[in-house]
């Protein structure tokens, strides 16, 4: 009986050990994200909006026709304005952005503001999350997205500032 006990421990063992030791190779794409903890908008007003096929433009984030979701983040107070572009695919009802997404200019940071002293900092990696989130009493759609930005000084590689947006986006009036 003690023969048995110990062969059937050592068993539980190993298999423990290899079933730790295994890869995980699930799928980047399956994920939820929980409203917890929701960027609050403090000192301004906030804006969290998106714009089905769009692209933008130039540096500022102007808007024009393209296939892209176009998600953008705008806080304004009294002197200054800071926006976030996040360039998401038409498709699909959830998506992720990765570091090469960042860099590949996915995601635009722009920080305006015309009495300050600052340089101009940019995306050079992260994660966003995008989920659609299931419309109830047939209300307008909407997205809630998990977003942490790292930015850096133009020209460097250096992290100096991490932006995180944990917000839903509503579908943008025009």
């Amino acid at each position: 009986m003690k023969n048995a006990f110990k062969v059937t421990f050592a068993f539980l063992i190993a298999l423990s050990i290899l079933n730790a030791c295994k890869k995980k190779t699930g799928n980047p794409m399956d994920f939820t994200i929980d409203a917890q903890n929701l960027t609050p908008c403090t000192e301004g007003n906030c804006l969290f909006e998106y714009v089905n096929y769009a692209a933008t433009t130039d540096q500022q984030m102007a808007l024009t026709i393209g296939q892209q979701r176009i998600f953008l983040t705008t806080k304004s107070n009294n002197f200054s304005t800071t926006r976030v572009s996040i360039q998401a695919p038409m498709q699909g009802d959830k998506f992720l952005l990765t570091d090469d997404d960042i860099l590949a200019g996915k995601v635009k940071y722009l920080f305006s503001c015309a009495s300050c002293d600052y340089f101009n900092l940019i995306p050079i990696a992260g994660k966003v999350k995008g989920i659609k989130v299931t419309s109830i009493n047939s209300s307008a759609e909407k997205w809630l997205l998990d977003a942490h930005i790292v930015l850096a000084a133009e020209k460097s590689k250096k992290p100096v500032d991490t932006i995180h947006i944990k917000q839903y986006f509503n579908l943008a009036v025009k």
